[in-house]
């Protein structure tokens, strides 16, 4: 049975269990315009609370991908025939979702990304792994004004954000962390994160949010690249 967490709490990840894939999923106003989506994003964690590598954040930006696969292990291609890339850290533990494949642009409002974890492949100096989501926007929206209104979305308007983490193999989930705090001034918020004391690892529900995106959020783990 799921466990379900509140803010703050943790829970054991099985021992030999190695192989997880982290869902994250919310709703947003399918009719708002202009559209907006949320991506996103990971981070794998050194002792010193930042990435080492950058390509160990793992997002849909990231210079390091690999060609998606079907779940019968068949390479993907987008409508246009072109390969469907992943994004993937250096240690090939922890496999990005697939931006925009399925996501927040169809006609429901509904987003779904799927991160792939396999901690048996993740680096000795690798301590955390953070799993944040946030609503995509750019500097240069304000200057088309389609586009403007997009730099006041928040959180308030997204709906039913969770985070759970399942096992890869039979699809158990193992457990979820519904957010149902207040975050109607912030666009960028980290859900929940893995890190292992030893050889165990644990989960522990986050939910902390950041006013302006993912950006301080890079500031804070991932400084020394920016």
């Amino acid at each position: 049975m799921a466990i379900n967490l509140i803010k703050g709490q943790r829970v054991e990840i099985e021992a030999g269990l190695t192989r997880l894939k982290v869902e994250m999923g919310w709703k947003v106003n399918p009719n708002a315009q202009p559209p907006y989506d949320l991506d996103a994003s990971t981070f794998l964690l050194g002792s010193n609370g930042q990435i080492e590598n950058e390509c160990d954040f793992v997002f849909y930006g990231s210079p390091n991908k690999v060609q998606a696969l079907d779940d019968n292990g068949n390479p993907l291609y987008d409508k246009n025939g072109d390969p469907v890339m992943r994004p993937i850290s250096v240690d090939k533990s922890v496999l990005g979702s697939i931006d925009d494949l399925g996501d927040d642009d169809d006609n429901t409002g509904e987003g779904n990304e799927e991160i792939e974890v396999d901690l048996t492949r993740t680096s000795p100096h690798v301590k955390e792994i953070l799993f944040t989501a946030s609503i995509y926007w750019s500097q240069s929206d304000a200057n088309d004004p389609r586009l403007a209104p997009r730099m006041k979305y928040n959180f308030g308007q997204v709906r039913d954000a969770y985070i759970q983490i399942k096992n890869a193999v039979n699809g158990e989930v193992i457990c979820r962390y519904d957010l149902d705090e207040d975050f109607s001034t912030d666009k960028g918020v980290e859900f929940g994160r893995l890190y292992r004391r030893d050889s165990e690892w644990k989960f522990q529900a986050v939910g902390e949010a950041h006013k302006d995106g993912l950006e301080p959020i890079c500031r804070k783990y991932a400084s020394k690249f920016m």
